[in-house]
């Protein structure tokens, strides 16, 4: 479960981190700041129980199912599961930039530059890994279900599984994945694809 929230009146994110900080010496915890609305911020279960256990104070604006935001993990790609984030982590991120979906798009070790690179906070492209990972990994959110079909058919052209990927996307856009979020309506969720080989398996957290 991923978690919009807002912190309580007159806690800055810096007071946030030092609380963080002097409690949970030596543990990791990532609270990704919206993108577009300041003051607004995404974090997965882990982060939202050291909030409560710090006694942080925080209003949940949303709560957004898991599998709500499909990952796509193309075939000619073949992560170490040690360097890989959690997916719950790469999916706050997701949401934190506005997105539906994302796909793994590169797998670096500083030997390689990768096709393109994010130009912002607000690009859909991002970097994340696991905390002290040998490998980088960079993604490729969508803001629209239409805008990810248009990319898998251009750079995934061959992968089929890519294509019904894009069409499993639950919502269309991300006001809509809010507004059904607000209404308690989820008509269907994606599918999260994980290839290694010729084999592929379903992934669901």
């Amino acid at each position: 479960m991923i978690s919009r929230i807002a912190l309580g009146q007159g806690l800055s994110l810096s007071d946030l981190w030092q609380r963080l900080r002097q409690v949970l010496k030596g543990r990791y915890i990532e609270i990704w700041s919206d993108v577009f609305e300041p003051g607004i911020f995404w974090i997965a279960a882990e982060a939202r129980h050291a909030l409560e256990e710090v006694g942080i104070t925080f209003t949940v604006l949303a709560e957004i199912s898991s599998d709500r935001i499909p990952i796509y993990y193309p075939r000619h790609l073949q992560p170490g599961l040690k360097d890989l984030p959690s997916e719950d982590s790469v999916r706050a991120r997701v949401l934190a930039g506005h997105g539906i979906g994302v796909v793994l798009c590169f797998i670096g070790d500083g030997q390689r530059m990768p096709p393109e690179e994010p130009i912002g906070v607000q690009d859909a492209l991002f970097y994340l890994s696991r905390p002290g990972a040998g490998y980088y990994y960079l993604w490729r959110l969508f803001r629209s279900k239409e805008e990810a079909e248009h990319h898998v058919a251009q750079t995934l052209k061959d992968d089929e599984d890519a294509r019904e990927w894009a069409a499993s996307l639950p919502v269309t856009v991300y006001s809509e994945l809010l507004r059904q979020t607000e209404k308690g309506n989820e008509p269907h969720v994606g599918r999260d694809i994980w290839k290694t080989g010729e084999t592929k398996t379903d992934r669901r957290d």
